[in-house]
């Protein structure tokens, strides 16, 4: 028998925290849900309170809650849904089916179900199909989950085919000057020996170059490793990933779309969550760990505090460092006019192309940027191993 901590939550949409004790995970979720439960968050031993994500693709979430919500709009039993999705070519998607489908035929709902599989589902789905099933509205709700999944695939596509072309330009620039560093110095060397004490300067400082790149070249191999392997055990550490995070969000050019990318993704989560009837403070402890981001999920505890002790959620939002002065404003008209969620949602939007608009205009200006300076960076190369031959000729002649 194991201790377990929970969060889960009851049929009036209270948040619940409790521990109990059980043989196995499997078994603690099933006590809660006889308690009338769902079931949001179980860990073993304490509570964990580490940010997650699902190791799950983006776009087979994405079908999966395309294809469920059309088929909970036509009726399909859930059990049956459950069965076809199982034979879904995406090996991972097709694995959580039958799982799902396994603990719905053993009589867990399907919230409850989705729960037990917290590597693979986001903790937004779970709360959102919860909510979904007590107001009997699961294909609304799976459409809002697949377009909020749909909008980060959109914004990761464009930043990715933004990047293709600098990526290619980089590579071909850096081998370029390794081809010359490696192979036209090298050649040319005996011509330089040959001038002594006369050698320019321009042709020393490439042959030496030359000679380091060939020579050593196994210590910036292993350079660059170092560096990967201590960035990678940084980012295993609540440390090293919030100063990532606060890197992410302040650094130049790329700050404002970060921020912006993340200030959708919560405003969408928030408004679908409050969509189905979910409370503000539990929608927003949903929303702070569906983010990766700990400056973002920080950010959202401190609104949850402020809006716990009665403050206005877009008085708190406005105050925020973080998020950008459009959510908070937006928040509060949605407060006095009633649409809290429709504005939520609309401003979601505005944030969506926001960030793609910044990621273009980033590019129309970094692209050529970057062509410029590997140009000069190449071409000042090439040009003073031309003016080192010349002036080699000139002294002989």
């Amino acid at each position: 028998m194991a201790d377990f901590a929970f969060k889960a939550f009851a049929k009036d949409g209270a948040l619940v925290a409790d521990r109990l004790v059980a043989t196995n995970r499997a078994d603690a979720v099933r006590q809660i849900s006889a308690r009338g439960l769902v079931a949001f968050e179980v860990h073993e031993g304490r509570a964990k309170r580490d940010n997650r994500r699902s190791n799950m693709s983006l776009r087979p979430l994405a079908a999966f809650c395309r294809q469920m919500a059309t088929m909970a709009e036509s009726g399909l039993p859930l059990d049956d849904a459950l069965s076809l999705l199982a034979r879904d070519s995406n090996k991972k998607a097709a694995a959580l089916a039958t799982g799902l489908r396994e603990s719905v035929l053993g009589g867990a709902s399907l919230s409850t179900a989705l729960s037990a599989y917290p590597e693979k589902v986001p903790d937004v789905m779970i709360g959102l199909v919860a909510a979904g099933e007590a107001g009997g509205a699961l294909g609304p709700v799976f459409h809002r989950l697949a377009d909020g999944f749909e909008m980060d695939i959109r914004t990761k596509d464009a930043l990715q085919s933004a990047l293709v072309y600098p990526a290619v330009l980089g590579v071909t620039a850096i081998a370029s000057l390794v081809l010359v560093l490696t192979v036209v110095a090298p050649a040319l060397a005996p011509v330089f020996a040959g001038a002594g004490d006369r050698t320019p300067l321009s042709a020393r400082i490439l042959i030496g170059a030359s000679d380091v790149l060939r020579n050593y070249w196994w210590v910036g191999v292993l350079g660059l490793l170092f560096f990967v392997l201590m960035i990678l055990s940084s980012l295993r550490t609540p440390a090293g990933r919030a100063g990532m995070a606060r890197f992410a969000i302040t650094a130049p050019f790329i700050g404002s779309i970060v921020k912006t990318t993340e200030t959708s993704r919560f405003l969408h989560s928030l408004a679908a969550l409050l969509d189905n009837g979910v409370t503000i403070l539990n929608a927003l402890e949903i929303a702070r760990r569906a983010t990766s981001n700990p400056v973002i999920a920080k950010e959202i505890d401190r609104i949850s505090g402020r809006v716990r002790v009665g403050e206005r959620l877009g008085d708190t939002l406005a105050q925020s460092k973080v998020f950008p002065p459009l959510a908070g404003q937006l928040a509060a008209v949605g407060e006095r006019s009633g649409s809290l969620a429709k504005m939520l949602r609309h401003g979601g939007r505005v944030m969506e192309e926001a960030a793609q608009r910044d990621v273009k205009q980033l590019m129309v200006v970094a692209t050529p940027a970057l062509t410029i300076i590997l140009g000069v960076l190449v071409g000042g190369v090439v040009l003073s191993l031309l003016s080192a031959i010349l002036s080699v000729n000139d002294l002989a002649i």
